[in-house]
């Protein structure tokens, strides 16, 4: 845990601190797990991921997941539609969600090679 918390509070490679964002790929790589960052200009690779049945951690910001900033977890496709696990909502977590909604309301600030992570 120490060594995400570093990477939390002090400057990634480049001098460059990243927040709380950089917890995600620091997370995904303390468990060994493969990591890489994705832009909203990049949907296919998106739809591709979860359609190998990886996971995409993404970083929204005002809209129909939260009002300030939120972490959801894209989790698969269904019907062209998006699966999401919301921890703070059940109920936004059991509806399908279109791509572009997520796209237009992932946050134009994240950084650590967000808003997208994908998992796996």
């Amino acid at each position: 845990m120490d060594r995400l918390m570093a990477a939390a509070i002090y400057p990634l490679e480049g001098g460059v601190s990243y927040g709380y964002h950089a917890l995600i790929p620091a997370a995904a790589e303390a468990w060994g797990l493969p990591v890489s960052g994705c832009t909203t200009s990049e949907p296919q690779r998106i739809l591709d991921a979860l359609a190998e049945g990886k996971l995409v951690v993404a970083i929204m910001a005002e809209g129909h997941f939260t009002s300030s900033g939120h972490f959801i977890v894209l989790r698969g496709v269904k019907d062209g539609q998006i699966m999401v696990a919301d921890p703070a909502s059940y109920k936004r977590s059991e509806q399908l969600w279109d791509l572009s909604i997520i796209l237009n309301e992932a946050s134009r600030r994240a950084g650590a090679g967000g808003p997208f992570w994908i998992i796996g």
